[in-house]
């Protein structure tokens, strides 16, 4: 995944986060101490008594689209792709419950293409790296159950069970 689009997703869902602990913070000085908001007050935006059930779910759900962006760009974007889905709705969550901040960084994530067009020597190593440790272990894990059924201790259908989870 580009390096550019995963930080501003992230960036995205940790604006957020922090938004929501403030504004959750705000709602807990107006439920503690109602003077001590209405001196703040002059700086904040008005909350009255039934609108704080509304702070509380905002704050809830932008907790939820922030979890939502981090999971959909989680190992370096690796399953971003297959995370799509959380992706959009961490977006569609942020858009209606967050600030604007957040939606503007991933609105301009949006026109980032999420494949890396050029990699670097060292990570285009590294990542040759991970491929064939990923690839020996499954060689190793189909080895032992070709081993196990040479043995008889699964059958075949056993072994192509497990084989095609492997695969």
């Amino acid at each position: 995944m580009n390096k550019t689009k995963k930080n501003l997703i992230l960036s995205a869902a940790i604006i957020n986060l922090i938004n929501m602990v403030a504004n959750l913070i705000i709602a807990i000085i107006y439920c503690v101490d109602p003077e001590l908001y209405a001196n703040l007050g002059v700086y904040l935006v008005v909350i009255s008594y039934y609108s704080i059930y509304f702070v509380f779910v905002e704050v809830v759900a932008g907790i939820i689209g922030s979890i939502c962006l981090m999971y959909a760009v989680r190992k370096n974007g690796k399953y971003f792709r297959r995370s799509q889905s959380y992706y959009i709705a961490g977006l569609i969550i942020i858009i209606l419950a967050g600030g604007w901040i957040p939606w503007i960084l991933l609105l301009i994530s949006m026109f980032i293409p999420d494949i890396v067009i050029m990699n670097t020597p060292i990570e285009v190593r590294r990542e040759e790296r991970e491929e064939n440790r990923e690839n020996e272990e499954k060689k190793r894990k189909i080895e032992e159950l070709r081993k196990l059924k040479e043995d008889g201790v699964i059958t075949e259908e056993e072994f192509n069970n497990e084989l095609m989870k492997l695969l």
